[in-house]
């Protein structure tokens, strides 16, 4: 049975996608396991992994997202277990979604720090099952290397094997290609696979907007899956918004006071996939009756603008088994690249 920690030095960098990639590629039964959840899904008063989802429903996997985690909050981690317990706990929940596979990717924490606390991190992870570690890169060219140097050094002196690297979201390809990739090998990291930025796998959903923020849906139900590409804060005037090249962009979200009635008139009507409102102000019902009539998702939230915004930034985009496009794309893309290391695991 072959085991692959799946790692990354920085957040959203693509461990997600990459394991859906390398799966579509894979023979034989294959399991999953992402120990510290830390993109919480609440479903039916369950709490779940979105990333555990997404790979339970894309692959089919016979275990349900919630046995694919030890937990979510460093407090009750901490509560919980002990440093003994918890490298039990971590063998343990291997061992019962190892059963019957021919490989098992383990998703490390969203950093390379995330988790050390309560001995949860990527590397400690490695450690206790007796894994080799793929890690992804993504980033400008000098966050690339620094990561790399820091994940060889840190891997060497726990000694985990490396078996190489992806470099995910690239945007100058043929330079990686051609000449960056000659000098992270130089250094000892092997690169296993450049995957260019595909702006199609940035969008997200109205629907994962509204879970995301636990809004109301107060109309538009029927575009929960319009797609969003761009955010755009209604505080100003319409007026000036209009002039806003962002405002004219298609599939965006609109962020506005629930009283602005001249500001979700102008989006409902320009080419929008989401509106939500904020400081809990439902707008009038000849609004709300244009919104269900474009398929335009109104979301109400009880926060100010500010705040609402900077909840909306830190959603990440997720790839659901219904998102067939990316999927596609995926496939596609790690069809390009040579997969036979992992026939040596």
């Amino acid at each position: 049975m072959k085991k692959l920690v799946v790692a990354s030095a920085r957040e959203d960098a693509g461990k997600t996608t990459s394991i859906i990639g390398l799966g579509k590629r894979m023979e034989g039964k294959m399991g999953y396991m992402k120990p510290f959840g830390d993109r919480l899904y609440y479903k039916k008063k369950r709490l779940w992994d979105y990333d555990s989802v997404s790979i339970a429903r894309i692959f089919n996997l016979e275990e349900e997202p919630e046995e694919m985690s030890i937990g979510f909050e460093h407090s009750k981690l901490m509560y919980m277990y002990d440093k003994k317990s918890i490298v039990e706990k971590v063998r343990e929940s291997f061992e019962n979604i190892s059963n019957g596979k021919d490989i098992v990717f383990i998703e490390g924490c969203k950093d390379i720090v995330y988790g050390a606390s309560v001995g949860l991190d990527s590397f400690s992870i490695a450690k206790y099952i007796d894994a080799p570690m793929l890690l992804i890169f993504s980033g400008t060219d000098e966050n690339i290397f620094d990561d790399a140097i820091r994940c060889k050094e840190i891997a060497e002196a726990k000694d985990i094997k490396i078996i190489g690297a992806i470099l995910n979201k690239v945007k100058n390809k043929e330079d990686w290609e051609e000449i960056n990739s000659k000098k992270l090998e130089n250094e000892g990291i092997r690169i296993l696979g450049v995957i260019p930025y595909i702006k199609e796998l940035a969008t997200f959903t109205a629907k994962l907007v509204a879970e995301q923020l636990f809004a109301k849906i107060i109309a538009g139900e029927d575009g929960m899956e319009n797609e969003i590409e761009n955010v755009f804060i209604g505080a100003m005037s319409v007026s000036d918004a209009i002039k806003n090249p962002l405002f004219n962009k298609p599939k965006k979200l609109i962020i506005t006071s629930g009283d602005r009635t001249d500001m979700i008139i102008a989006s409902i009507e320009d080419n929008t996939s989401c509106i939500v409102l904020t400081n809990n102000i439902v707008p009038p019902s000849r609004i709300i009756e244009k919104a269900d009539e474009n398929k335009i998702p109104l979301l109400l939230v009880p926060w100010d603008t500010y705040t609402t915004a900077k909840r909306v930034e830190r959603i990440k985009p997720w790839i659901s088994m219904k998102e067939e496009k990316k999927l596609r794309i995926i496939e596609e893309e790690f069809g390009k690249i040579d997969t036979s290391w992992i026939d040596k695991l």
